[in-house]
């Protein structure tokens, strides 16, 4: 059986934004696109691009697919006409996912046609594109490479460490975090940046934010950054499932005290959605990992095991799933999926669920070392 080719993880966003500013020094590129969903890392890009364009005199005319007061007839104008008010203008599109389709809602021939003529005239315009899920073989991705342009990566950092060295410090998270406290002048040991990650969450302005609290320094590092990780009940999964309680409980606190972000970035504290989420999060985690523990038990190896159980994602989600999968037995992983039905029916008769039911069910599946 030939062996099936390993997708490349995409750079680190740290190296993309330094591409983008050896190439703004050379002079403002024709195009850019910019995929992925880390937002700290799309408004630095963005705001390097902006300032350059503004420097080169550029016209600016900025756009946004998910706003409300987002007009496709304006944005066509923008693209397929000339600055009003300047020799050449700047058209930043965000959330531009669906304009990049051919078909389906929210697609437009239109524009695909305008801004690939546009990238091609020889022209001086910049063109700034932000779609989290664009694909080199998009066909203005590769307009806008053939003009010159860029394709760069805005992907989140992995909060997780690699599964063959799986010391938190080694998390992509953690280690950007001790980069940047040395950029900004600011003492923060491995040991101390992997405690700020865990208390704060994969968000990277948030993080920010405490290195500012930390630079400001009146108390000890547990007094400056409190635990505030329940952003999202999925990463709480994460640790129940792998037998973390400490996290998992710290977690669950966290998120039954101070609600969840649900979409739109809003802080909810509906707790019968925080239930039902939490749940969810934990009954994909069990099943799949039951899936892959039966699969390597069978002598699976582990992209066969990921095959069998149906994990999806980047190489990053297969190493992870493989690790929480080899953390129990079959058996084991059954006994957790009956405990997590009986909470599940409880749920479903009327019954409170509360904090104490998750963190009852994190000290149940705890596991030595974690």
């Amino acid at each position: 059986m030939a062996k099936t080719k390993r997708k490349a993880k995409d750079p680190h966003p740290e190296e993309e934004l330094r591409r983008l500013a050896d190439a703004l020094s050379g002079g403002l590129p024709r195009a850019v696109v910019l995929k992925g969903d880390e937002r700290y890392f799309i408004d630095r890009a963005v705001a390097g691009l902006v300032a350059a364009a503004k420097d080169a005199g550029q016209e600016l005319c900025r756009h946004d697919g998910q706003d409300p007061d987002f007009q496709l007839a304006r944005l066509l104008d923008d693209v397929a006409g000339g600055a009003l008010f300047a020799s050449s203008r700047a058209v930043v599109v965000l959330n531009a996912a669906d304009l990049l389709k051919k078909t389906g809602k929210g697609s437009s021939p239109a524009f695909l046609k305008a801004a690939v003529a546009r990238m091609g005239d020889g022209g001086s315009d910049l063109l700034v594109l932000h779609a989290p899920g664009a694909r080199a073989d998009n066909v203005l991705v590769k307009a806008a490479l053939a003009a010159g342009g860029l394709f760069l990566s805005c992907r989140r950092l992995y909060d997780s460490p690699p599964h063959w060295d799986p010391d938190p410090r080694k998390a992509e998270l953690v280690q950007w975090l001790v980069a940047r406290a040395r950029s900004r002048k600011i003492q923060l040991s491995p040991d101390d940046a992997a405690y700020v990650a865990a208390a704060t969450g994969n968000d990277l302005t948030g993080l920010d934010e405490q290195l500012s609290r930390i630079q400001a320094g009146g108390g000890s590092l547990r007094e400056l950054v409190g635990w505030d990780a329940g952003g999202s009940p999925y990463p709480i999964a994460e640790h129940l499932a792998m037998g973390d309680a400490p996290r998992a409980v710290s977690g669950i606190e966290s998120l039954f005290a101070g609600g969840f972000v649900a979409k739109g970035g809003a802080r909810t504290l509906d707790r019968n959605a925080l239930v039902t989420m939490l749940c969810n999060a934990l009954s994909s985690k069990v099943r799949e990992s039951l899936a892959g523990a039966e699969a390597l038990a069978s002598g699976a190896e582990g992209r066969q095991a990921v095959q069998m159980a149906g994990v999806g994602g980047p190489p990053a989600a297969h190493q992870a799933f493989l690790a929480r999968a080899q953390r129990r037995t079959p058996a084991q992983w059954r006994a957790c999926l009956e405990q997590l039905a009986a909470l599940e029916r409880r749920t479903r008769s009327g019954a409170v669920v509360d904090a104490a039911d998750f963190c009852g069910l994190a000290l149940a599946w705890r596991l030595k070392g974690r």
